[in-house]
Order: C-alpha cells, then structure tokens, then sequence
C-alpha cells in the first residue's frame, strides 16, 4: 500500500484567512458566554482559598 501524506502546500487566500479568523472569533464568543460564569467563580474561589491559605 503507498504511503500519502497529506500536507497544505501553499498558504490561505485572504478571504480564507478572514472567514477562519471570524470562525474562531465567533467560537471563542460562544464559549466565553457559556463557560465565562463558571470559569470566573473558580478563579475567585482560587483566589480566595490561595489568600486564606497565606494568612494563616
């Protein structure tokens, strides 16, 4: 069996590199509006526990 490699050989156009950039905007929006809540209370609760832990 021959062996094939799949490899991008030249570079995006700019209008693909625009639509991609606007995919990845668009997901990062979505998961900073679904987890940004969360993610925020565990810092907090880090910071708080990390500050009770150097005070005593």
């Amino acid at each position: 069996m021959e062996r094939r490699e799949l490899v991008s050989t030249g570079t995006y156009t700019q209008k693909q590199a625009d639509l991609n950039m606007e995919r990845c905007a668009e997901f990062m929006a979505r998961m900073i509006q679904k987890y940004g809540a969360e993610i925020l209370k565990e810092l907090d609760e880090e910071k708080t526990q990390s500050s009770a832990e150097k005070t005593s």
